[in-house]
């Protein structure tokens, strides 16, 4: 088991920690420039920051998973590329996209973790992509003509975290049984 069921949304030493090192990771990505990987669409690149946000949900709970997600938005505002957008369009998004990682691991966890580390980085990812759009479009930040140019970013981003986040927890996992 990744993540205590007694209650997640304790606050102790182990999920400042790894609050901590997630947040780090989200940090160290972008700062070595491994943060936006260079794809031709819209943005012009996609993120892996969303793994960190994603892998801490599953492995310290959705408080670890929304403190990286708070880091990532955080990241997004010091960017000049995105910083336009503000508060309300890069944060939130973050939020959410840990509750719904740590909410689809646990609900399939029990039958399959592999299955479920998949799902969650794939449900992850879409919930980062709709609801940082959805936000963007109703604060008139960008059209809604937007969305067909952003569906190749999506799918590499949901098909990335699903294939990243399955192997690295079962490799966590298998680490933590031995």
């Amino acid at each position: 088991m990744l993540v205590s069921r007694s209650n997640p949304w304790a606050v102790n030493t182990r999920v400042v920690v790894l609050a901590a090192i997630f947040g780090a990771m989200v940090i160290a990505l972008q700062v070595v420039g491994l943060g936006s990987i260079p794809v031709p669409n819209l943005s012009g690149a996609m993120t892996t920051l969303l793994i960190p946000v994603i892998l801490g949900a599953i492995v310290g709970g959705p408080i670890v998973g929304m403190f990286a997600g708070l880091v990532m938005g955080v990241m997004y505002l010091v960017l000049p590329a995105t910083a336009s957008f503000g508060f309300l369009t890069l944060v939130p998004s973050r939020l959410v996209m840990a509750l719904v990682a740590w909410l689809v691991f646990n609900a399939l966890s029990q039958s399959n973790k592999v299955v479920a580390a998949a799902a969650s980085g794939a449900l992850g990812a879409l919930t980062n992509t709709v609801v940082t759009v959805a936000i963007a479009i109703a604060l008139g930040q960008v059209p809604p003509e937007v969305i067909p140019t952003i569906i190749p970013q999506a799918l590499i981003e949901l098909v990335g975290s699903a294939v990243i986040v399955a192997i690295i927890v079962v490799a966590v996992d298998a680490a933590r049984r031995r």
